[in-house]
């Protein structure tokens, strides 16, 4: 019974799958990935897919037409139901195996249309030139794909000599934000997408983030923990030899300040010293000192805010050098906190 209930259940769902792949198949396609593909959707007789699931979706239609009078007495006297249940594992037998390649090939066409409409709905978008040899990336104008006509968009070269991008700035200014537009970029790059910007090169890293981490009160694990976590990862790949991309917002950031400024150094020194790439964002300014080390690729970059008649504005650009502007006490009297011996905000 159980089982005509889930045959019954999932009717639609197989017809859909049906007209999907009876659509795929009646298309010629010209790519031959795509090609290769789609011989998952033939078994070894040349029956497609879509026949073979039919011949599933007429039994689960038939099933799905019981709910009536004269049905229970039927069945009493014929054991309908005995003879639907053995013609469900007659299919099962004969073509369950081939089911999941089907829907996979649809994912995988679903993906690529996915990735085609990014280039019908941007035509402005570049195409990523992936390049091999030391890790880098260089981009031209690139702005995060999701913000639309308010994207603020920078320029970015990070490439030998530098591999580390230490980037300060006060709240708000943008930090974060330019991270994640690093990482969606190298995303939709390495998935053979177009970019959000007029020029992108980079070469193929293994990508690590380690950004809005929280804690997990199910597993009794802290929000430092879980960062630690992440981190392990990061440090484990960069020692195995492969080429790393990391991204770190705010690392340590659940700990003293003392502790945190010296974990934030010694992460940063190991990652730079092996040849890997990444961005480390932080309100640390004495963790900017590090470009002044010989033997650090290291290299200080910067978002700032600025006001007038006594309100803040932010530029979202992004400066090379050090923060030099702070923005935590306006932030604090904007919600109404009185903090006491404040040089007035010109």
């Amino acid at each position: 019974m159980e089982t005509l209930n889930m045959a019954e259940k999932y009717n639609d769902d197989i017809k859909t799958y049906k007209n999907m792949l009876r659509h795929i198949e009646k298309h010629k396609f010209k790519s031959e990935y795509i090609v290769n593909l789609c011989k998952n959707l033939y078994d070894k007789d040349g029956k497609s897919a879509s026949k073979q699931i039919g011949d599933f979706s007429r039994i689960c239609e038939v099933i799905s037409d019981r709910r009536n009078m004269i049905y229970p007495i039927l069945n009493s006297i014929f054991m309908i139901e005995y003879h639907w249940i053995i013609s469900i594992e007659k299919w099962k037998i004969k073509y369950g195996n081939n089911f999941e390649g089907w829907i996979n090939t649809i994912g995988e066409l679903e993906a690529l249309c996915s990735i085609a409409v990014i280039k019908h709905d941007n035509p402005y978008w570049s195409m990523p030139n992936i390049v091999t040899g030391p890790s880098k990336i260089i981009a031209k104008n690139m702005g995060h794909p999701l913000l639309g006509e308010n994207r603020v968009c920078n320029n970015l070269k990070v490439e030998a000599p530098y591999s580390v991008m230490i980037i300060t700035g006060s709240n708000m200014s943008g930090k974060s934000t330019f991270m994640r537009t690093v990482g969606i970029n190298i995303v939709l790059a390495y998935a053979g997408a177009p970019v959000c910007a007029d020029q992108f090169c980079c070469t193929i890293m293994d990508f690590y983030s380690c950004m809005r981490i929280s804690d997990n009160l199910g597993q009794s694990i802290s929000s430092f923990y879980a960062e630690i976590l992440k981190i392990k990862n990061i440090v484990k790949a960069a020692k195995e030899g492969k080429q790393v991309l990391f991204l770190l917002d705010e690392i340590f950031k659940g700990i003293n300040s003392r502790d945190r400024h010296t974990g934030a150094m010694i992460l940063v020194k190991q990652l730079s010293k092996t040849g890997n790439l990444g961005f480390v964002s932080t309100h640390d300014l004495e963790l900017a000192e590090m470009e002044n080390h010989r033997n650090l690729k290291v290299k200080n970059y910067y978002f700032s805010e600025y006001y007038k008649k006594n309100e803040i504005y932010f530029d979202y650009k992004l400066k090379i050098g050090i923060s030099p502007t702070r923005n935590e006490i306006y932030l604090m009297r904007l919600a109404g906190i009185e903090v006491e011996e404040i040089n007035e905000i010109k």
